[in-house]
């Protein structure tokens, strides 16, 4: 009897041996199976034409109630372009505008504990095929340091189309929409104005409005004739800052605009912007605003940056208001490719924190 009891007591020890490592695989292949479950992203959108399209994913995020993130890598760290909330079970659906022409780095991220970041290239495609060539631009400078807007902060922008009515804001719009896409720098039109910019070396802009794109005749601003221009543009006020990568750099607080209602009640440039077969008012417009976003004058004839207008005409004999490979390089590097701006308070000891702007270009 005894003999048998051993015997159970050994066949029974035998078996829970046998049993516990298979329980042991069994949790860890659940906590292997948990753990590779703690978030799941499904990219529903990364290949889109500017204006066109936008960012979009959804999935699984490990937390639920957890704030979710779409960011693009930048110089110096991730800039955050749209958020969104995970419902409790940490199901998530996010979108989100990225109208910057090129490839992009770009994650879903949820901080906190446990972190939770997935990546994928985004590319963000212009409608036509750029000519010309990337390294025929130029950067307005003072001391060698470029001024631009901070890419990271959105241009709040107005209209003074008092002398053409409502083409001109529309025209202004197109304008600042092209700039947008080949800089990243989010733009917002916050109405209309009355001021003309140039009038005299201080024009301030109202609170929260940083670019100001006017008409004005030949009477209001006598430089279009003694300058034979048809446009003016640049900075209007600056302070110092870095870029992303702690380069210096003049930020651009507040810019102008303006063009000859003159010229443009007479007809000398043709009414059109995307195409025509004669110089066109979306050429020079999108010439004067490169210049409020920190592009100078580019010394070839087929970009819209050449510093004469009515050069550009393409092979088929049109003209189009479009930026060429040299202006969007040039505007690539002045907008989120620098990355987001940090301010300090003065480059060199006694200069001013805002500074008035360099004499604007035709």
């Amino acid at each position: 009897m005894r003999r048998v009891a051993i015997s159970l007591v050994l066949v029974l020890a035998v078996a829970l041996l046998a049993v516990a490592p298979a329980n042991a695989a069994h949790r860890g292949h659940h906590l292997s199976h948990h753990h590779s479950h703690h978030g799941k992203v499904v990219w529903d959108s990364t290949s889109f034409t500017a204006t066109a399209g936008q960012v979009a994913a959804h999935g699984r995020v490990p937390r639920g109630r957890a704030k979710v993130r779409l960011q693009v890598k930048l110089p110096g760290g991730w800039h955050t372009f749209a958020t969104s909330r995970s419902s409790r079970s940490g199901r998530f659906s996010i979108a989100g505008a990225l109208d910057w022409y090129g490839a992009h780095h770009v994650r879903v991220s949820m901080s906190g504990r446990p972190g939770f970041k997935r990546s994928t290239t985004v590319n963000v495609l212009t409608s036509y095929a750029p000519r010309g060539n990337p390294a025929d631009h130029a950067f307005l400078t003072q001391d060698g340091i470029r001024y631009s807007f901070d890419p990271c902060r959105t241009v709040r922008y107005v209209v003074n189309a008092d002398d053409v009515g409502p083409a001109g804001v529309q025209f202004a719009q197109i304008a600042m929409a092209q700039a947008s896409a080949a800089t990243g720098i989010p733009v917002r039109y916050v109405g209309t104005s009355h001021q003309i910019p140039f009038q005299t070396q201080q024009t301030r802009l109202p609170g929260r409005q940083n670019l100001l794109i006017a008409f004005a005749d030949e009477t209001e601003m006598p430089d279009f004739v003694t300058k034979s221009a048809a446009g003016f543009g640049g900075p209007l006020w600056y302070r110092p800052a870095l870029d992303g990568t702690r380069h210096r750099v003049w930020e651009t607080v507040e810019a102008g605009v303006v063009f000859d209602s003159t010229r443009w009640l007479a007809g000398s440039y043709d009414w059109s912007f995307f195409q025509s077969a004669r110089p066109n008012w979306g050429e020079l417009m999108l010439h004067e605003v490169g210049h409020a976003f920190g592009l100078d004058h580019s010394p070839a004839t087929d970009e819209i940056m050449y510093w004469q207008a009515g050069h550009g005409v393409y092979p088929d004999g049109q003209f189009r208001g479009l930026y060429d490979a040299g202006d969007l390089a040039g505007l690539a590097t002045d907008g989120l490719g620098q990355g987001c701006f940090h301010r300090v308070g003065r480059f060199r000891e006694g200069a001013r924190a805002l500074v008035p702007g360099p004499q604007p270009l035709p």
